[in-house]
């Protein structure tokens, strides 16, 4: 069957995020003329947010005595995934994490401030951490200005709708809609999709995901066009979900607030969490892994909880600091210093009923929904674990047992964000689109948030940076697939 473009290209990349612009810029830099498609204003999406990327045996780590083997990666993510994820496409991740170090500092000019982890606390959590200084919206910057220095044309404000296959079932191109509205027809010999997964989608989130009608209530902190655009059009043309099409980056969070604000940090620090019931329901030190305190909390009943403290702990924050923090934005044990501020204004304003302030424990309940009664028998019990420095109930360790004694007495409701949505689509350690026979579409890839294969249910925190890592290096390998298939006169 006979096709006609308006114009056509080796290789078209949807998205523009860390995967896209990562795969764009090589695939220019290997001499394939290349189109990038971003639906936003700009480009960056959910990358945008982002503050490093996870790299092995890197010599970032290498200059800063660090040692972190490509072999406990390797493990580390079999691990964590209960052996759901890909052994072939994490091997190829992790052998080559270290080399996207090098193309992103030599070739696109990165600078590496640090490596480091995200919870000094969370047990066997690896030091793999990259932090670019100006974070990753600073590498975004540079990746976009090369890949316009090499000739990429990157088309903002343009819509990808269907990607087009021949009668052969190899792609051949795409429609899409541009800024001004118009439907355009691209030709291709390979579509790479980059469209940064569905977090901003609650029909999808609740159609994939374990949580019962969450989608409508979580607070979406990535891209706003993450709505699952790319994944859509994978399977309208023969591709395959992932069986992790469910796994979300999620965490708690205070609506309405920003991720730099104290209050929000301090609502997630390992003290006394209670659920909508009143009742007391893990051991809080699940928050020093945001990944899986973002599963629990998606979990309860409202998808929320309220952490309850007293004056005292206000007191032990801001002179101490912190006992975990959240990325750069507040860092791992910051005094902080604003919360007072924050936390006073916040009780007295009717439109913040997110923080409640009062002089008794039954008062505060009141106030926050819950039954009196209830909460003061919890606070009661959890403030004789606090004083006898053990925690029978959740085994929670002695040094966050502080108690909710010292009025006046606050509490922090915290509700559940969402980042990204993670490995949507079935693909081969190639990133090229499988079928659920496991047959390769000729022609097209997925990488970055779209592609699945690397997690189980969750986000591994273990290994931070691993989302952003995942994404630039799946997307500087598939132009290089792309490329020598094309060499090979295979696309």
């Amino acid at each position: 069957m006979s096709q006609d473009f308006d114009t056509s290209y080796d290789v078209i990349v949807i998205g523009s995020g860390a995967s896209g612009l990562s795969c764009a810029v090589r695939a220019a830099k290997n001499g394939l003329s290349c189109a990038l498609l971003e639906k936003e204003a700009q480009t960056g999406g959910s990358s945008n947010f982002a503050e490093g990327h996870a790299a092995f045996e890197s010599d970032e780590q290498a200059k800063r005595g660090i040692v972190v083997t490509k072999g406990q990666a390797f493990d580390t993510y079999l691990d964590y995934s209960h052996w759901r994820a890909n052994p072939s496409l994490v091997t190829r991740f992790v052998d080559n994490a270290a080399t996207t170090v090098k193309i992103m500092r030599d070739e696109i000019g990165a600078v590496y401030e640090d490596v480091t982890v995200t919870a000094l606390d969370q047990p066997g959590e690896l030091v793999t951490w990259h932090l670019v200084e100006g974070e990753i919206a600073k590498l975004i910057e540079l990746l976009e200005a090369d890949a316009r220095r090499r000739g990429v044309d990157i088309f903002l404000g343009t819509t990808a709708t269907e990607i087009l296959k021949d009668g052969a079932g190899k792609v051949v191109g795409l429609v899409a809609r541009d800024s001004d509205g118009q439907t355009v027809r691209l030709g291709a010999k390979a579509v790479v999709v980059a469209s940064g997964g569905y977090a901003n989608n609650p029909e999808m989130i609740d159609r994939y995901t374990r949580f019962d009608q969450v989608g409508a209530k979580l607070i979406n902190v990535g891209g706003p066009g993450n709505t699952g655009d790319g994944i859509k059009m994978v399977l309208a043309a023969g591709g395959s979900e992932h069986p992790s099409i469910g796994t979300l980056l999620l965490f708690p969070l205070m609506r309405d607030k920003t991720i730099t604000s104290h209050t929000n940090a301090t609502g997630m620090q390992p003290y006394f969490w209670l659920d909508a019931n009143g009742k007391r329901f893990i051991n809080e030190a699940v928050g020093l892994n945001f990944g899986n305190a973002g599963d629990v909390v998606a979990g309860l009943p409202g998808s929320f909880y309220w952490l309850v403290m007293d004056s005292a702990t206000i007191r032990h924050l801001v002179e101490d600091g912190n006992e975990v923090g959240l990325g750069i934005y507040v860092r791992n044990h910051e005094k902080m210093v604003r919360l007072p501020d924050e936390i006073a204004a916040d009780a007295v304003d009717p439109d913040r009923p997110n923080v409640q302030s009062a002089d008794t424990v039954e008062e505060l309940a009141a106030k926050i929904g819950l039954d009196p009664a209830v909460v003061r028998a919890e606070v009661d019990t959890y403030n004789r674990y606090c004083a006898d420095g053990q925690d029978p109930k959740f085994h929670k360790p002695a040094k966050f047992l502080l108690a909710v004694a010292e009025p006046p007495f606050y509490a922090i409701k915290m509700e559940t964000g969402i980042m990204v949505s993670m490995g949507a689509l079935l693909v081969d350690e190639r990133w090229r689109c499988l079928t659920k026979q496991g047959q390769p579409i000729p022609g097209l890839y997925s990488v970055g948030c779209d592609a699945g294969g690397l997690f189980g249910e969750s986000y591994s925190l273990p290994i931070p940076g691993s989302a952003n890592g995942f994404a630039l290096t799946s997307g500087w390998l598939t132009a290089d697939d792309i490329a020598e298939r094309i060499a090979a006169g295979e696309l």
